[in-house]
């Protein structure tokens, strides 16, 4: 098994126990649900089918090359007129019964080879022939071997390296769309855990809400502030409502998208936050030059591996068809012996070729007749259009698939560039965020002495607590898109995989994923 098609297969071997974990428990991490995404995603299982498929399809390839066995057997009566002073017969008369049993093969040096074993009984009216009915047995081999046209192991087996490139392609498919459902469900879990972290401060904010309006209704009591203070605090509370319940419509769509990704494997109680905490700032990552970066990525990212079997199926198509450039030559080849045996006519001489169909076997046996030809047998179509167009077509696809390589490489290294510029500013973004956050409260604590004091008013306290609501959720957004694009990166390095602990390792040349 090539390392492509084992790393595909050892994938799902390495995360049998994990996901097999995953699945009894509630996911405790965003590993957790990782592997369980891996076990139950529906399009997974589906790619994963196209593996097997390839699998078919380099077998049916391998067949070529198999053993054949065949076998015909038929009956023919003849009467055609006849006149001859040397018999009294107005027609030749003849029937004959035979049966034909060989085994062929076809080489990879496109030798074609058989052995047949052939028989026949015929009775007829030819007085010539002292054996009626008579019996003949003849074992033959034919060769036929080209010598230019398909002539070589590399031409005649180019549609089953083709498909066994495909089938490495089918493998590093699998794992490049296991990738992207890694990232894919690390993005969806962080989302839903910002969202329910919004809805949680959206709830704290109308709780402040609640706590202003009755402050306020009660200093209305008191005669202390007019009736537009309590209206203002009640108008901010049912604002606040709005924004927690459109904040708890965006988590609940969220999840659903996610748990679509699981197969509806999570119940609709499931937590998100549980599993990521925004209470922790986050630690800047230093990354290699983009030099490192590239060169890194070149050898891990399977786009360009799946790219590279393209290439290399062009690459094979082009060089037979480059063959087929030439004139068919073909050396044929065929030898073998003959037996007879048979009845003696009335009256006829004694033939030492008497005896029943077994006796026809012993004949051959003892090389009583034999044959043999030898020939060349050439064609070529009158200005070969057809082969030298598709060879011409061949040449034009493999520069495609160059120029394809290169644009993918340009692209990865594109994206390598975005990458770095998303993590630093987002890095960048995140501080200010959590300085903003860490102010918007000092704030809101100062103003709240000032309304104790009655030296602020409602107005202002709302402006301050929205302040310190919408830094708090700027922090929880910061935080969020600073974690997605570290995640963004590792996928842009290859490393989606490693970031979660599955490692990809290349031990004698096999491919192997382990967790760490």
């Amino acid at each position: 098994m090539k390392k492509e098609i084992a790393a595909a297969f050892l994938f799902l071997l390495c995360f049998l126990p994990l996901v097999a974990q995953a699945s009894k428990q509630i996911p405790q991490s965003i590993r957790d649900l990782i592997a369980l995404g891996l076990e139950s995603n529906l399009g997974l299982q589906i790619e994963m089918i196209n593996i097997s498929q390839g699998s078919e399809a380099t077998e049916i390839e391998k067949a070529v090359f198999d053993s054949e066995l065949f076998a015909a057997t038929g009956y023919d009566r003849s009467s055609t007129p006849f006149e001859s002073s040397f018999s009294p017969s107005t027609t030749s008369d003849s029937e004959q019964f035979s049966a034909q049993v060989g085994i062929s093969k076809k080489l990879v040096t496109g030798l074609t080879t058989s052995l047949s074993l052939s028989s026949a009984w015929v009775s007829d009216n030819d007085y010539t022939n002292n054996l009626d009915p008579h019996y003949s047995t003849a074992l033959l081999i034919d060769l036929n071997q080209p010598l230019l046209r398909d002539l070589g192991g590399s031409i005649n087996t180019t549609s089953l390296e083709i498909s066994r490139n495909r089938q490495r392609q089918a493998s590093l498919t699998y794992l490049l769309q296991a990738q992207n459902l890694v990232l894919q469900l690390e993005a969806a879990a962080r989302q839903i855990a910002r969202e329910s972290e919004i809805t949680r401060l959206r709830q704290e904010s109308l709780e402040l809400a609640n706590t202003l309006y009755m402050d306020n209704q009660k200093r209305f009591d008191a005669g202390v502030i007019p009736v537009s203070e309590v209206q203002e605090a009640e108008t901010e509370q049912a604002d606040r409502q709005l924004s927690l319940s459109l904040a708890i419509q965006s988590r609940d769509i969220l999840f659903e998208e996610l748990n679509r990704q699981l197969n509806h494997t999570l119940k609709d109680d499931f937590k998100l936050e549980t599993i990521v905490d925004y209470s922790l700032s986050a630690e800047e990552v230093k990354y290699p030059d983009l030099t490192q970066l590239f060169a890194s990525a070149r050898l891990k990212r399977i786009e360009l591996k799946i790219h590279d079997y393209s290439v290399k199926n062009s690459s094979l198509q082009q060089n037979y068809l480059r063959n087929q450039l030439k004139p068919q030559l073909d050396l044929k080849f065929q030898a073998g012996v003959n037996g007879l045996s048979g009845d003696e006519r009335h009256a006829a001489a004694s033939s030492r070729y008497s005896g029943s169909w077994l006796n026809s076997f012993g004949s051959m046996g003892e090389a009583d007749g034999y044959q043999w030809s030898a020939g060349l047998q050439f064609s070529m179509p009158l200005g070969n259009r057809s082969a030298k167009s598709r060879y011409r077509q061949s040449e034009l696809q493999l520069k495609q698939d160059h120029y394809r390589q290169q644009d993918l490489e340009a692209a990865i290294r594109s994206d390598l560039v975005q990458q770095q510029l998303n993590v630093s500013h987002a890095l960048e973004q995140l501080k200010i965020a959590e300085h903003f956050s860490a102010l918007a409260k000092i704030t809101l604590n100062q103003e709240q002495r000032r309304l104790e004091e009655g030296l602020s008013n409602t107005f202002r306290m709302i402006s301050f607590q929205s302040k310190m609501i919408e830094a708090k959720i700027g922090r929880v957004n910061a935080l969020t898109r600073y974690h997605l694009a570290l995640a963004q990166m590792e996928f842009a390095r290859g490393n989606i995989l490693e970031r979660h602990g599955i490692i990809l390792t290349n031990n004698n040349e096999e491919l192997s994923l382990e967790n760490r």
